[in-house]
């Protein structure tokens, strides 16, 4: 960590200590919303693909899918086949267990550094429980607004994939994959794993439902949010958006309380892609396993959200208009 990211660290740290001394009953309820939301939600939602993806990636069915789909995979991602099977589990399970299946097939040694910054690109992706359930019908009240969003994601996900397949060295190809590590007690490990990883992410949502609110507090982000406005002249979709990015369910729910419109909706689609910096980290921790460059991976959830906003906004009069 350079010295200035330290400064800055310490100096936000110290000013959400601060306060949150100040008014400690409104972050304690924001640290229970968060813990809420996990304990009821994410927990019974993830916690199962964890396990299974955990135990499909230790028992070597990842060598059976890259070899179906090496050939694809190596022609529009330039890499190994292995990618096909971490983007499908993304795409049906949603964040952040892309993320931590890239984790554990470098940690497995089934991928190199590179391959896996090159599949974090496009294998770190929502659900279409959240997604089509939750914001499309839930918020927004209208599931063609949840089938329009959840196919944008995906298109904005794989195109992503596709601009960014020419970074780092090439994948050596599927017969790597077959140096995985052995492991003494596979049911063992999987639900440990598993559980360890649950509770990391229980910790990121409780943290940033705080973050959010102090930042908010702080009006941290009024001149980002000021700037958005005066592009998209709508203070109340500019405000939500902002919010977003640091938790987006939170943005989702703002964005859908401004009305059903091509813009609130293409907003939304930006977030879910983005992730918010709750999303960003939580994937982090467990990319950092496989020795993804973070700062690529970053870029790419950027180059998604503005694709995805794009893709939606052109597509609204199809499913919605």
């Amino acid at each position: 960590m350079s010295k200035s990211t330290k400064i800055l660290a310490v100096s936000f740290s110290a000013a959400c200590i601060i306060v949150i001394v100040t008014k400690p009953e409104t972050y304690i309820a924001s640290a229970s919303t968060g813990i809420k939301l996990w304990a009821t939600t994410v927990v019974p939602s993830l916690l199962p693909f964890f396990f299974f993806t955990a135990l499909l990636t230790a028992t070597g069915i990842t060598e059976k899918i890259s070899e179906v789909a090496e050939k694809p995979c190596g022609v529009l991602f330039r890499s190994g086949g292995v990618s096909a099977y971490a983007f499908l589990m993304s795409v049906l399970s949603g964040y952040p267990v892309g993320a931590k299946i890239i984790g554990d097939l470098g940690e497995n040694n089934l991928i190199t550094p590179d391959e896996a910054t090159r599949l974090s690109t496009f294998c770190s992706t929502s659900g279409p429980l959240f997604i089509i359930g939750s914001v499309g019908l839930s918020m927004f009240g209208n599931k063609y607004c949840g089938y329009l969003l959840f196919l944008s994601h995906v298109l904005s996900a794989f195109l992503t994939g596709v601009i960014f397949r020419f970074y780092g060295e090439k994948s050596s190809g599927g017969k790597k994959v077959l140096s995985r590590k052995t492991q003494s007690n596979v049911l063992y490990d999987c639900v440990y794993g598993s559980v360890i990883s649950i509770a990391v992410v229980g910790g990121f949502i409780c943290v940033f439902y705080v973050v959010a609110d102090a930042i908010t507090n702080l009006r941290l982000l009024y001149p980002l949010g000021y700037l958005l406005n005066l592009i998209v002249k709508n203070k109340a979709v500019s405000s939500a958006y902002i919010s977003g990015l640091i938790e987006c369910t939170r943005g989702c729910k703002l964005l859908s309380l401004c009305g059903l419109s091509t813009y609130s909706l293409a907003f939304a689609c930006s977030l879910i892609s983005f992730g918010g910096v709750s999303v960003l980290f939580q994937s982090i921790c467990f990319l950092k396993k496989a020795k993804v460059k973070t700062s690529v991976f970053i870029a790419a959830k950027i180059t998604q959200s503005v694709i995805s906003f794009g893709l939606c906004l052109s597509l609204y009069p199809l499913f919605v208009g």
